[in-house]
């Protein structure tokens, strides 16, 4: 009766280890998601912008304040690598939006700030930058900031009040542009964010076509919201 009981426990317990260790087995190991690669992705959002700046009248030395501004939506793709260190992610990343942005607004005297009896209407046609990114990976979430070199082309058009044409005038800028966001991975091979990017833009805009008329010389400030979708190779 011994030898049963003794027999019985010893094959219970071998029994118990043997289902233990199959479950051990059976649990699968996750490996941590790694950031480094390769990517490339498309984004939406919405921009506004707007500036502030000398505005000088043609003939007659007065000085002009012309403020352009102009929003509206975006829509481009984005191209980059990244590599990651433990938690450290730093990368770099080409982007570019078409732009819907246009706006209108009054031109004033300066000094004094009255209103000079005119408007220009802005517009922005696209939005790019070339920017370096440093984040902190929790896993599959990565917080980051970017900083880089920005472009845009920025078109105003003159008008003398109610609807007098007078000239309009494009020119390409280039700037500094800094911004930061937040990007989830859904699984190993694409990701979602969000994002926010703020663009300042310095140089002269002639207001030329069709005929030589006016200079807008200040900056133009931008800044975007995107929502993006990215795959990584």
């Amino acid at each position: 009766m011994k030898s049963v009981l003794l027999a019985s426990t010893i094959l219970l317990a071998a029994t118990s280890a043997g289902m233990a260790a199959d479950a051990v087995a059976s649990d699968p190991v996750v490996a941590p998601y790694s950031w480094t690669g390769f990517y490339a992705g498309v984004h939406g959002g919405y921009s506004w912008g707007s500036g502030d700046g000398a505005y000088p009248e043609p003939g007659v030395g007065q000085y002009e304040t012309a403020y352009p501004e102009a929003q509206g939506g975006l829509l481009g793709a984005q191209v980059g690598y990244n590599h990651q260190w433990g938690s450290l992610v730093l990368g770099i990343e080409g982007d570019l939006s078409y732009s819907w942005a246009d706006g209108s607004s009054r031109i004033n005297t300066f000094p004094g700030g009255v209103d000079a009896d005119g408007r220009t209407d802005s517009e922005y046609t696209y939005l790019a930058s070339i920017t370096g990114r440093a984040g902190y990976a929790f896993d599959r979430t990565l917080l980051y900031a970017k900083g880089g070199i920005g472009f845009t082309r920025l078109e105003i058009t003159d008008y003398d009040d109610p609807e007098t044409f007078n000239a309009r005038g494009s020119e390409t800028l280039t700037g500094w542009t800094v911004g930061g966001g937040v990007e989830h991975a859904l699984n190993d091979k694409w990701s979602v964010k969000g994002e926010y990017q703020f663009y300042r833009f310095s140089g002269d805009v002639a207001v030329n076509d069709p005929v030589a008329f006016r200079t807008y010389e200040g900056d133009f400030d931008v800044h975007a919201i995107k929502i993006g979708l990215n795959y990584k190779f």
